[in-house]
């Protein structure tokens, strides 16, 4: 069977959460001075997400309620544009660690954080305030 729309949602959410704690990885990783062939399975990791996560945005999903702005389907070839730019830096963080080239990396770093913030700016509603306790 398929996945649902709400399945993809779900996978899509999941996969943001990843992408974030694997970046917050990375970046940790390389301030401690952690060696780069030593993340190149973290980034590996990202890089595949980078390349399947614009397949999640289906156009199934966009009445599923999540943090997706309607702009992600109104505006599709710049959602892809930024999609790509995004997966074009994660291989970038992938090709620095396998080299061992700490100043690539650390760009690549750089490019990745800025690519995701530049598409949830656009794309990304932000998150609901924390309910009040009483």
């Amino acid at each position: 069977p398929q996945p649902s729309p709400q399945d993809l949602v779900l996978a899509r959410q999941a996969g943001m959460t990843m992408a974030a704690s694997t970046l917050k990885l990375l970046r940790g990783a390389s301030t401690n001075g952690t060696p780069l062939k030593n993340l190149v399975f973290p980034a590996s990791g990202l890089a595949k997400w980078a390349d399947a996560a614009p397949a999640l945005f289906a156009d199934s999903t966009r009445t599923v309620p999540s943090r997706a702005l309607p702009a992600v389907w109104a505006n599709k070839a710049d959602f892809a544009a930024k999609a790509k730019v995004f997966s074009e830096s994660t291989k970038a963080l992938v090709a620095a660690a396998k080299a061992d080239d700490k100043a690539a990396f650390d760009a690549a770093l750089a490019s990745t954080a800025a690519s995701c913030k530049g598409c949830h700016d656009s794309y990304q509603a932000p998150p609901a305030p924390p309910a009040r306790a009483g």
